[in-house]
């Protein structure tokens, strides 16, 4: 039986691909739903950078990064360059592109509570959510990760419960306690809690277990494998997820942590998918259950990960690496399909559908790193390079001169020729505002690079450097840039599919309006 008060359902698979996903068919709604009207898969013009944030902006915004203003998965905006090198490190003091108060113009959010009174719930869904406004949905949940990490101990360390070591975890920007003891005589099984009120877990040497604790800025989840050599033990902490409630959004008892490694085909990656795809689903259920919305945003961005850790070596590599990237990338899509089905089950057939993707995916061969270049020339203590993929802003304490700017470009360039300088005219054709002395968003230089490149923004290693590698963000007249979209339900016959994320918005609105026609 459906959940009769959800009219809308919005999807979106964060990178996926229009071709995987016509040639195998995925996300088809005809196995839960017989009959249903269904568009089928059509790509799905992104917009410049072709990037989470700015392309969830464009979705909801119908305008492109010149009017939304997020111009790129990270930017800043006035901030002194000590601070953004502060904050830079923690992914919820650099939140703020993926966040609705972020926004320089109106979104589909503020169309649907504010207009039409509806209830909107959101999963991992960007610009759904703020920490300066608590109320701008009814509901809403986002998580963020930090990297994979591991801790030795000396066996000889480790005490009964009555004596527990504890050893301080930074996690954004947080010291949590982690407190280890024995469980039992020997150092096989031991027990292991997290932050100052957390129940113990017993873990027994070659086993995973996850554990969580709420911290100051959300609830933290930690995926941890112990084992033991001959003198030490050993905790390989997996990738750690923050979870981030915002208004009404009660959630379930699931947990958005992976316990084994992902996407092992690429044998440089030690990541564990964060948030994994059945926590996305089981969230999704627990807000139809507690928040009964009419309108529910959900984001899957799975794809997205398996795809930059795998896809370099999918199409560029050979053998059997290859053809197991391909199926990880694959399996990927399936498990989303898979979660996507019991979505559908639990909703039912007199809800519409509406499903996408933000932008593609290409390989990477080159990494560009221009903080590198401005240590080089002994500027790094007053300007830093940020941004997105392909393109990259610079930001500084003072106006930079023309002179110093053209010094910054000529050796950028001359350590990577697919870099350049982007002006005023190629800003505006871009659709992005251009950079300027003001410190805007854009900073004070913009630069770009060629597809097959991307920028990074380290301060150590090289300035240029050969890597196998997969990334989005470049021009969105570049097929690999596109994503998906596809739509069913009751309502969508006649409906045209929108061809570009600024059109989505709009196919959306005439899809709620043409229900609510029907049902007056």
């Amino acid at each position: 039986m459906g959940y009769n008060g959800v009219k809308l359902v919005v999807v979106c698979v964060d990178g996926g691909v229009p071709g995987i996903v016509t040639t195998w068919n995925f996300f088809s709604p005809h196995r839960r739903l017989p009959g249903v009207v269904d568009s089928l898969p059509a790509p799905l013009r992104s917009v410049f950078p072709s990037s989470t944030a700015p392309g969830h902006a464009s979705f909801l915004t119908a305008t492109e990064a010149d009017g939304h203003g997020i111009v790129a998965n990270r930017f800043w905006e006035g901030e002194p360059v000590a601070q953004i090198k502060r904050l830079d490190p923690n992914p919820f003091k650099t939140l703020h592109p993926y966040e609705s108060h972020s926004l320089q113009t109106p979104s589909l959010i503020d169309w649907f509570v504010q207009e039409k009174q509806a209830r909107v719930s959101a999963v991992h869904f960007p610009h759904t959510f703020s920490r300066a406004d608590a109320h701008v949905t009814n509901s809403s949940v986002f998580c963020l990760y930090a990297p994979a990490r591991s801790v030795r101990i000396p066996l000889s360390d480790l005490q009964a419960a009555s004596a527990p070591l504890a050893r301080d975890l930074l996690y954004f920007d947080e010291a949590i306690p982690l407190r280890i003891c024995k469980s039992g005589g020997s150092g096989d099984r031991i027990a292991i809690s997290l932050g100052a009120t957390t129940k113990p877990a017993v873990i027994t040497n070659g086993e995973t277990v996850q554990i969580s604790a709420d911290i100051a800025v959300g609830r933290l989840s930690l995926p941890i494998r112990y084992s033991t050599s001959r003198s030490e033990a050993e905790l390989d902490i997996g990738t750690a997820v923050l979870t981030l409630r915002f208004g009404e959004f009660g959630g379930s008892e699931s947990d958005p942590t992976s316990l084994e490694r992902s996407y092992t085909a690429n044998p440089d990656v030690n990541f564990s998918e964060a948030p994994n795809a059945w926590w996305v689903c089981q969230e999704v259920l627990a807000a139809l259950e507690k928040n009964e919305p009419d309108v529910l945003f959900v984001r899957f961005n799975q794809v997205d990960h398996a795809q930059e850790f795998l896809y370099w070596h999918a199409t560029q590599g050979d053998g059997r690496t290859a053809q197991l990237a391909r199926e990880q990338i694959l399996d990927t899509y399936q498990l989303i399909d898979d979660c996507l089905g019991r979505i559908i089950t639990a909703v039912g057939p007199d809800a519409d559908y509406l499903l996408f993707s933000d932008h593609g995916i290409d390989y990477v061969d080159r990494r560009i790193r221009p903080n590198v270049v401005l240590a080089q020339l002994g500027l790094s203590d007053r300007m830093i390079f940020q941004g997105d993929s392909r393109v990259s802003y610079l930001y500084a304490d003072e106006p930079v001169s023309s002179a110093v700017l053209d010094r910054i470009v000529t050796e950028i360039a001359r350590v990577e020729p697919s870099a350049r300088r982007v002006d005023s005219r190629q800003a505006r054709n871009l659709r992005v505002p251009p950079a300027s002395g003001k410190q805007g968003r854009t900073g004070q230089l913009m630069m770009m690079c060629d597809l097959h490149h991307e920028f990074v923004y380290g301060e150590t290693g090289l300035a240029s450097q050969s890597v196998q590698s997969a990334s989005h963000g470049y021009l969105p007249s570049t097929p690999s840039m596109y994503g998906f979209t596809r739509m069913f339900g009751p309502n969508v016959a006649n409906m045209v599919l929108p061809g570009s994320l600024t059109e989505a918005s709009g196919v959306v609105k005439a899809l709620w309006d043409k229900r609510s026609a029907v049902r007056a």
